[in-house]
């Protein structure tokens, strides 16, 4: 007798199913938008808090990231998915952190060691969760509007520092507003490093959006950072002016490839140019002649990179001793003591707190490893990003902070402005496609079975 197929059609689906799984479903959105304002809070906190630098700014920076990271996992979890549009970079940039972890775990002062960790941790990890749950356009929004407001208070700050009104508790440097500006950080230098993102985030917006309430207010904050730019007497001057012009070339990449490919191969010209005529006895003297227009008064040209050669010397000494693994993440203030010149002299006889070059930093206590794991990151980033304002930022930022990482270390020891930056150029990613739209199908017409 031939046996009945079996159906594999599952249980019938409840009501309290179907109430169940929209609970759970609302659960999760709830806790993603809780993680999300996490994420911003910590953008915001990262400069405000004197750019967590000093102590209750750095260890506030590290507990605001692990909750973020905390959150995240948590409202996956409830979720039961992740959506993750750029993998390759997610795994390369949780790569990147391990081998951070395990350098703190075997470096000389390891406190000090787990404490950068610990900041590492919140850059990148506040990053990943901003990639993950930043899927649609009113979260993009949100994160947007933390950048804008936390970028609006720290030109806010400065401008009132120059009427001599300073924020009690916090520390200045001599000279502070007299002849420099901080604004929420305590060395101008590093508050310039800042203005990148807010220079590149702010043509950005003004490009890529239709005019409307928010135009003239972002406009304000443009001049604003420029302005306040001007007073930093630092090296980044130029690159925040630079910032505010690559979003141009983001933007024709957008809408017109080929005139994104001619201004790009225009701006490399360019800066090799300046490059070159900078190396020429006219260059440097035309540089001098013109250096105080643009705020810079305390040194000359030739100044300044025989300073940047001094303090690289420890960089590469201290690389060419620990070359693969480093000397450990969080050691430079300890270990490149150990390579100073003899006789000592000039800056190199001083106290140096840092690389002043991201490259350096990273490879001295990171060694090759860390260096070629951060490098891929930060490439593969790249890839899938979309054309939201978010995206557009973090791909404008991106070159110009890679310039800057040739003399400075925005982007490995200043805790302040490495969360912002690394949330637009790892975190920011395309929307995810709208659901398809259910079609309305009309109701069959009643057949008349009346005779």
């Amino acid at each position: 007798m031939p046996r009945r197929p079996q159906s594999t059609r599952g249980p019938p689906v409840t009501p309290t199913d179907t109430t169940a799984s929209t609970l759970r479903a609302r659960v999760a959105r709830s806790a993603e938008w809780l993680a999300l304002l996490a994420a911003c809070l910590t953008i915001a906190w990262g400069p405000l808090a004197q750019g967590s630098a000093f102590g209750w700014g750095f260890s506030g920076l590290i507990l605001l990231g692990s909750v973020t990271v905390a959150l995240t996992l948590i409202a996956t979890g409830l979720r039961g998915r992740l959506d993750l549009p750029n993998p390759l970079m997610t795994l390369s940039a949780l790569a990147f952190l391990g081998w951070v972890w395990f350098s703190a775990s075997s470096a000389p002062d390891r406190l000090e060691g787990l404490r950068w960790a610990g900041i590492w941790t919140a850059a990148i990890g506040t990053a990943l969760s901003v990639h993950a749950l930043a899927r649609t356009h009113a979260r993009q929004q949100t994160v947007l509007t933390a950048f804008l407001l936390s970028g609006g208070a720290a030109v806010t700050l400065a401008l009132l520092q120059q009427q001599g009104q300073l924020i009690p508790g916090f520390t200045y440097l001599d000279g502070v507003p007299e002849k420099i500006l901080t604004g929420p950080y305590f060395h101008p230098s590093h508050y310039s490093g800042y203005l990148i993102t807010v220079a590149a985030l702010t043509s950005t917006v003004l490009l890529n959006t239709r005019p409307g309430w928010h135009t003239l207010p972002v406009l304000a904050l443009a001049a604003g950072a420029q302005y306040t730019n001007l007073f930093t007497d630092g090296s980044s001057i130029p690159a925040v002016m630079l910032a505010a012009g690559v979003p141009v070339i983001v933007w024709a990449w957008k809408h017109r490839p080929w005139a994104g490919v001619t201004l790009s191969a225009a701006a490399l010209a360019a800066a090799a140019w300046v490059v070159i005529t900078l190396t020429t006895p006219a260059g440097q003297a035309q540089f001098n002649a013109l250096k105080g227009q643009f705020g810079i008064e305390s040194q000359s040209l030739e100044g300044f990179v025989q300073g940047r050669e001094d303090i690289h010397w420890f960089g590469v000494s201290m690389w060419e001793a620990h070359q693969y693994r480093g000397s450990g993440v969080g050691q430079w203030g300890t270990e490149y003591q150990r390579y100073r010149p003899e006789p000592a002299e000039g800056i190199a006889s001083t106290y140096v707190n840092y690389a002043h070059s991201d490259a350096l930093q990273v490879a001295a206590e990171l060694g090759l490893i860390g260096a070629a794991l951060l490098a891929f990151t930060l490439l593969v980033s790249l890839i899938g990003r979309g054309w939201t304002p978010l995206a557009m930022t973090g791909a404008a930022a991106l070159p110009v902070y890679l310039f800057t990482g040739l003399y400075d270390s925005h982007l490995s020891a200043i805790p302040g402005t490495m969360i912002g930056a690394y949330v637009l150029i790892l975190g920011a990613r395309a929307l995810r496609p709208a659901p398809p739209a259910r079609l309305e199908v009309p109701a069959p017409t009643p057949v008349d079975l009346s005779f």
